[in-house]
């Protein structure tokens, strides 16, 4: 038997999304004599078909319905993972392009070296989906991610491309910009090129613009095997502190 605190230390699955889990009914630990969570065989073998279910591609609700049903079909389970597998194809084709896209827009061989890193950067950050979601899962629950795995499918094929392929010159010239005055016309220009870039996931779900800074105003606290950050701490405080002014001014105005 375990307690909550050690199956998430032995299982790699956060508290948080144990919780999340017994609350849509996927897991029904018992209770000891002062109340608290206990994990028996049952349980802890429950919650690895889970694990390997979603790895799979299967939602919450379908696994659910799956685990009640004494004969899963087989012929289900592949399809759902030969269109995951579709799907991580066309993402990393979609990065492939991207950095093809940027390449020719080089000017000669020679560019920025705050724009080569991040456009490193974009190509790593495609191939880390595994290490993103322990970022998400530590700061968002399980509807959360959801909401935003939806809300990224949803961004028209186009789109990103097209942001994928502005996004490291973008960052590279907010880098040069830290420590300078987030007041600046320069300051504010940069700010409106991000809100542009990061409008059209919140057009497609508003709810999601409460909970977006949450990941990136705790960046020092990112585990250390996720995947490599986009932008440093000092870019997003700047970022941050350049919105906070523009707010200011756009509440002035009213």
């Amino acid at each position: 038997m375990l307690a909550i605190g050690e199956l998430a230390k032995r299982s790699g699955v956060t508290v948080r999304a144990l919780r999340y889990y017994e609350s849509k009914g996927l897991l029904n630990p018992s209770r000891s004599e002062a109340g608290q969570r206990v994990y028996k065989y049952p349980e802890i073998t429950r919650l690895q078909q889970i694990q390997l279910l979603k790895r799979a591609g299967f939602t919450l609700a379908q696994i659910k319905s799956m685990l009640g049903s004494a004969i899963i079909n087989a012929k289900t389970v592949l399809c759902v993972q030969e269109q995951l597998l579709e799907k991580q194809l066309a993402e990393t084709q979609r990065s492939l392009r991207a950095i093809k896209e940027a390449l020719s827009n080089l000017q000669g061989t020679e560019t920025d070296l705050f724009t080569l890193c991040n456009m490193i950067k974009l190509g790593e950050s495609v191939m880390d989906e595994e290490k993103w979601k322990k970022v998400w899962s530590k700061f968002y629950s399980e509807e959360g991610i959801e909401r935003w795995a939806k809300a990224r499918e949803a961004v028209p094929e186009e789109t990103k491309l097209a942001h994928e392929a502005a996004w490291p010159d973008i960052l590279a010239r907010t880098e040069k910009l830290v420590g300078t005055d987030p007041a600046s016309k320069a300051a504010q220009a940069i700010l409106l090129e991000w809100n542009a870039m990061t409008k059209v996931i919140y057009d497609i779900d508003p709810s999601l613009t409460r909970t977006a800074a949450k990941l990136y105003d705790h960046l020092n606290d990112w585990p250390e095997d996720g995947p490599e950050k986009p932008f440093s701490k000092e870019v997003w405080d700047f970022i941050q502190s350049a919105q906070n002014i523009a707010d200011k001014k756009e509440i002035s105005a009213t």
